[in-house]
């Protein structure tokens, strides 16, 4: 894949790119929360056979994409994803979204609902986490989200040393994890990291995307566009309470459980997650 720098408000976001030159509808990889586009490395050349044009980018703040001085609150990020597509011109895009990939991916449907013209969808942000977390982790969220939540994400560097790797089932090598850990080797460049957790909504809390979650969550169980959603067992954001939701409330959806996976699927399942993305393509 073609490594590409884009402009986007003043500053680079770095997309991997694969067969510009196509006709077809566009596919735009959207990771999340404390990730990069490393996280789609055996998918997307997977996806790339069905001669879409592909795109993966790093989130603002992220992966390879510059460090601006901005606070990374979910608002900035979208304004930078929504200003990404509209500078590589992407029409009736299809979306493939992960972790907060999905809140940003899901919002730009709710915003433009003409222009998607299919989603992917796994270990998204679709419900309130207080919902279905049991109360340890619940309580570990709020510590995060609390006076301390600095010192523990981003001096102890706690999500890209503890979580992260916690939540894949597998063990990632060396390599690996320097593929995660790159881009975030000083305490500063950690701050997206920092907010992306302090913005997941928790009891209602914070409102403003708790507002914005319930917005997106009543459009998808409305739209009659294409959906795929890959889940793993017992899943993490997506365990099986919110599974059975999806399944019986958004429409025109097809399911697919790709294996035994906690959150960060991609790395115990790219040959299922990619097979089933590659036919749900070829099906549009």
């Amino acid at each position: 894949m073609q490594s590409k720098n884009i402009s986007v408000h003043g500053s680079n976001m770095h997309v991997l790119t694969a067969n510009e030159e196509s006709s077809k509808s566009p596919i735009l990889f959207l990771h999340g929360n404390p990730s990069n586009a490393f996280i789609w490395r055996n998918i997307a050349p997977i996806v790339a056979s069905t001669d879409h044009p592909i795109y993966v980018s790093d989130l603002i703040g992220m992966g390879k994409s510059d460090k601006p001085a901005i606070d990374y609150t979910f608002a900035e990020q979208y304004m930078y994803v929504e200003k990404l597509i509209d500078t590589l011109n992407l029409r009736d895009v299809i979306l493939v979204l992960h972790d907060w990939g999905s809140g940003l991916g899901f919002h730009y449907f709710a915003m433009h609902e003409s222009n998607v013209k299919a989603i992917a969808f796994m270990e998204g942000i679709i419900q309130d986490i207080g919902t279905f977390f049991d109360s340890a982790t619940i309580d570990f969220f709020h510590q995060l989200r609390g006076e301390n939540g600095w010192k523990m994400i981003c001096e102890d560097n706690i999500f890209l040393q503890n979580v992260l790797p916690t939540w894949v089932s597998r063990g990632l090598t060396e390599e690996e994890v320097e593929g995660y850990t790159s881009p975030f080797k000083i305490v500063e460049s950690r701050k997206p990291i920092w907010k992306w957790v302090s913005q997941v909504p928790l009891n209602g809390k914070p409102e403003l995307m708790a507002s914005v979650v319930e917005n997106y969550r009543t459009k998808l169980s409305k739209s009659t566009i294409p959906k795929l959603f890959c889940y793993a067992e017992p899943g993490a954001f997506m365990p099986e309470p919110v599974k059975n939701w999806i399944i019986e409330n958004i429409p025109n959806l097809k399911s697919v459980n790709v294996g035994d996976g906690i959150h960060f699927i991609q790395e115990d399942h790219p040959e299922e997650i990619g097979k089933a993305i590659k036919e749900f393509v070829i099906t549009l």
